[in-house]
């Protein structure tokens, strides 16, 4: 499940835009998950009903794409097993490139993932999950 969590903060960073609001502006600049799969955040990504109770939610993911092509991520979680509660942030960086509307991020892992932008919005969809960003 955690390799799905991964799927969607890497996408996030496909996500990373500057100042254009054109059809295909530019990535460069900081961008912030929304939504996924149309659920605002805290999005609950694995809800198990036990005993005990398990459940991973996304809190949220900050995808911030520098002008030279590489990228910086935050993605914070909440894990609660039973009574336990978790909260973490990972943090990631890797490369994007762009042509058109289409992103492609390769993160610091070697994963790949592809997004397209529009405007202030980015969209990715990976594993059955959509998530789409939206311009700081």
């Amino acid at each position: 499940m955690r390799k799905l969590v991964l799927a969607i903060a890497s996408l996030a960073v496909i996500g990373c835009g500057g100042d254009s609001t054109g059809p295909a502006g530019s990535v460069a600049g900081t961008w912030n998950l929304q939504t996924v799969n149309g659920s605002p955040l805290p999005y609950t990504a694995v809800f198990l009903a036990g005993p005990p109770v398990y459940r991973l939610e996304i809190i949220s993911d900050t995808f911030v794409a520098a002008g030279d092509g590489t990228y910086t991520e935050a993605l914070t979680t909440r894990e609660t097993n039973g009574t336990t509660v978790t909260t973490t942030t990972e943090n990631d960086h890797g490369t994007w490139t762009q042509n058109n509307n289409s992103v492609t991020v390769t993160a610091s892992d070697g994963t790949v993932s592809t997004a397209s932008i529009s405007g202030n919005t980015i969209t990715i969809n990976e594993e059955g999950l959509v998530g789409v960003f939206h311009r700081q």
